[in-house]
């Protein structure tokens, strides 16, 4: 049985997202005249329905391609523009090949292995100015996501692999033990700040600090009067040249705030002397009386 012939059809939606796929000519259609019935043996670009595998009606226009247009249908209701569905879907994989491989090697590996798996694969291009490349892929309706980028991770191609659409499946959100108390107790939430807050806290910012005053010193006029006193003894202990040399005299410490000075300590008093015992003057004798 021979093939059916190539030809060249054109893909729109009132004029936008156009392209041009080749399909298989599969004869007269009903509709305008000259119109043609036509299955899809590539995977369109701008469309992810149809795709490669679908049959479509193609009708003639002034200018170009015999036409299918989309005519603004829903995705819901897509099934009522296509003759027959192929079972596929679209899928949409970025690469970025390995250190040292070739794009046209990294692209060749990643079509073998499509093939070995039921996918039909197709290159929209390859990588370009720091770009990973990109393939299009028709996988049977049977078939996951999940389960086509786990083949082709297994298949060890040597390129990185990206998952474009659908978008991977975020990973579940660990669920919450209930009754169990954790380790560490959680910091409540802080309250969100108002707007005047705001504005509040932004116009402080710009503000200069404000230099800090330092607290005057006091000193008691205790402390006053025993300074005095200690430098009146050290100039009298100088000026006198039987006294000894007094030793250097130390700085005096700077009083803390609010400190008591401590009392002068009083000279002990000079001992007074002890009298001199004074000796009893002797009796005069006695003459004897005359007879």
């Amino acid at each position: 049985m021979t093939e059916p012939k190539l030809i060249k059809v054109c893909l729109t939606n009132k004029g936008e997202d156009t392209e041009t796929p080749w399909a298989h000519d599969l004869g007269p259609a009903p509709g305008p005249s000259g119109s043609r019935t036509v299955r899809l043996v590539n995977v369109p670009f701008m469309h992810a329905k149809p795709t490669w595998g679908d049959t479509i009606v193609v009708s003639p226009v002034s200018e170009g391609f015999p036409t299918w247009d989309r005519s603004g249908v829903p995705w819901k209701q897509i099934a009522s523009r296509i003759v027959e569905d192929g079972g596929r879907w679209a899928m949409i994989v970025d690469y970025v090949p390995h250190a040292g491989v070739s794009s046209d090697d990294a692209f060749g590996a990643l079509a073998r292995s499509c093939q070995g798996d039921g996918l039909v694969c197709e290159g929209a291009w390859g990588p370009r100015d720091g770009e990973p490349g990109r393939v299009y892929l028709a996988v049977p309706k049977d078939v996951t996501a999940e389960s086509v980028m786990d083949h082709l991770t297994r298949a060890g191609l040597p390129a990185a692999l990206i998952q474009v659409h659908p978008e991977p499946k975020r990973p579940p959100r660990a669920q919450t033990a209930v009754g169990v108390t954790p380790h560490t107790p959680r910091t409540p939430a802080k309250r969100a700040k108002t707007v005047d807050e705001q504005l509040e806290q932004a116009v402080s910012a710009t503000k200069p600090p404000r230099a800090k005053t330092v607290p005057p010193v006091e000193v008691e006029p205790a402390q006053i009067v025993a300074e005095e006193a200690a430098s009146r003894r050290a100039a009298t202990a100088k000026a006198s040249p039987s006294s000894k040399k007094a030793a250097p005299a130390k700085p005096v410490a700077k009083a803390k705030p609010v400190a008591k000075a401590k009392p002068v300590a009083k000279a002990k008093p000079v001992a007074k002397a002890k009298p001199v015992a004074k000796k009893p003057a002797k009796k005069p004798a006695k003459k004897p009386a005359k007879k």
